[in-house]
C-alpha cells in the first residue's frame, strides 16, 4: 500500500457480503473509500456468484464520484447489482395467470399470454410455480410449466418498453361470469315419453343432488348470451367462488383429445340414475389447448341425454374430431364438478367444466365457425 501521499486511498479488507435472496454462491467484493473526505475517487468492485452452475463476473468502475452517505449508497448500489445480475427472463409458452400466491385458489392478478415475458426473481419452484415480475412490474407465481426459461444475463440491456395491452382483466372476466350466471333448473330423464330418471338423479346426500340439478338442466342461452372465455382462463377459474361463477354462459376454444367416451360401461352415474343404455348417458368429452394431447391436459365438456334430443350430434362424425387439428369452439353452461378434485393432474386439468354442451362448432380454413349439425 502507498503512503500518504499516494493518489491512492487506503484499501479496507475484502469482507463477504450479507446474503441475499436467490443467491446460492458465496459473494465477496472489494472496495477502496474515504468517508473521512467524503469523496470517491475510485471504485472498484467485483462481484461474483455462481447462479444455475454459470458463474458471472461484473466489474464496475466509477471515476471520481461524490458521496454524501458513500457507505449506505455504495450498498445500495451492490444490491441493485446484484439483483440485476440476477435477471433470468422466461416466455410464456401459452396463456396463464398470474396469481398472488403459488396455488389455483388465490387471487388471480392478471392474465398473461403466450408469448410475454417475464423475469424470474428466483429460478427455484415452490408447488411448481415460479415467483416473478411481469413486464408492467406486477408480481406474483406463474406456473412452471407455462414457462419457458432462459439462461441469466450477466449485462442486461435497456429495460423493455410496455408490453401489449392485456385483454380483459381476469376481475373483469369474473365479475362478467357472475353477473351472466343463470341459476339451474334440473329436468327429468324422458326416454320414449316416460320418466325413467328425476330432476336430480338418484343420489341421497344434499351435495350431490345440488351438482347433479347442474348437470340436469336443458335450457339453452340465447346465442349472444355466451361469454367468450379463454382455455387457460377457464381452467385457472377460482375454486373459491364456485357459488358465483356455476352457471354462467360460456364459449371455449380448443380441440378434441383421446377420444369420446360414452359412459354406458360400469355402474353408471348418480345424476343419469345409474342407466347405462346409450340415450340414457353423458359423452364425456376433452378439449385441450393444442391437438392431440392427453386427459390430464384437457378440460372435460359433456352431452348430457338430457339435452341431445334437442340436437342433432352424431358421435361419428365427433369422433373424426378427435386428435385432429380442427380447432372447435364448444359453449354451454360452466360448472365445477368437485367429485374429480382428486384427479386434476391425471385425468384432467381442472375440474371446471361445460357441462352440459349446447352447442358445437368447428372453424373453417377461413377463420369461420360452423355448427356440426349443419355439417352431418
Amino acid at each position: 500500500m502507498k503512503g500518504a501521499g499516494s493518489n491512492d486511498l487506503p484499501l479496507f479488507p475484502a469482507r463477504a457480503a450479507p446474503p441475499m435472496r436467490g443467491l446460492n454462491a458465496s459473494t465477496c467484493y472489494e472496495f477502496r473509500t474515504d468517508i473521512s473526505q467524503q469523496s470517491l475517487t475510485w471504485l472498484n468492485f467485483r462481484l461474483r456468484f455462481l447462479s444455475s452452475s454459470r458463474l458471472t463476473l461484473m466489474e464496475a468502475h466509477m471515476y471520481r464520484l461524490r458521496l454524501s452517505w458513500g457507505p449506505v449508497v455504495l450498498a445500495s448500489f451492490l444490491s441493485c447489482s446484484a439483483v440485476l445480475c440476477l435477471s433470468q427472463t422466461a416466455t410464456l409458452l401459452r396463456g396463464s395467470n398470474l396469481r398472488k400466491a403459488p396455488n389455483t385458489s388465490s387471487t388471480i392478478l392478471e392474465t398473461l399470454k403466450k408469448g410475454d415475458s417475464v423475469t424470474l426473481t428466483s429460478s427455484s419452484k415452490r408447488s411448481g410455480y415460479y415467483h416473478v415480475s411481469a413486464r408492467d412490474g406486477t408480481v406474483g407465481w406463474v406456473l412452471a410449466k407455462n414457462v419457458s426459461t432462459s439462461a441469466p444475463s450477466p449485462s442486461p440491456g435497456p429495460a423493455p418498453g410496455p408490453g401489449p395491452s392485456p385483454g380483459p382483466t381476469p376481475t373483469g372476466l369474473v365479475a362478467q361470469l357472475e353477473a351472466a350466471s343463470v341459476k339451474a333448473v334440473p329436468q327429468p330423464l324422458i326416454i320414449n315419453g316416460q320418466s325413467v330418471c328425476g330432476p336430480t338423479g338418484d343420489a341421497s346426500d344434499a351435495k350431490t343432488q345440488a351438482l347433479d340439478s347442474n348437470k340436469n338442466r336443458t335450457d339453452i342461452p340465447d346465442p349472444g348470451a355466451y361469454i367468450p372465455i379463454d382455455w387457460n382462463a377457464l381452467a385457472n377459474l377460482p375454486s373459491d367462488q364456485v357459488d358465483q361463477l356455476q352457471g354462467a354462459p360460456v364459449e371455449v376454444e380448443g380441440f378434441l383429445s383421446h377420444r369420446i367416451q360414452v359412459e354406458n360401461s360400469g355402474s353408471g352415474e348418480s345424476t343419469n340414475c345409474h342407466l347405462t343404455n346409450l340415450d340414457e348417458v353423458d359423452w364425456h368429452m376433452y378439449l385441450t389447448n393444442q391437438p392431440a394431447q392427453g386427459i390430464a391436459s384437457a378440460i372435460i365438456v359433456e352431452t348430457t341425454p338430457r339435452t341431445r334430443p334437442l340436437h342433432s350430434w352424431d358421435q361419428n362424425k365427433l369422433t373424426q374430431l378427435v386428435d385432429s387439428s380442427t380447432r372447435v369452439r364448444i359453449s354451454g353452461w360452466l360448472m365445477y364438478d368437485w367429485q374429480h378434485i382428486g384427479v386434476i393432474g391425471t385425468q384432467r386439468a381442472t375440474v371446471w367444466e361445460v357441462h352440459p354442451i349446447t352447442r358445437i362448432e368447428t372453424q373453417d380454413s377461413s377463420g369461420n365457425w360452423q355448427s356440426v349439425e349443419s355439417t352431418q
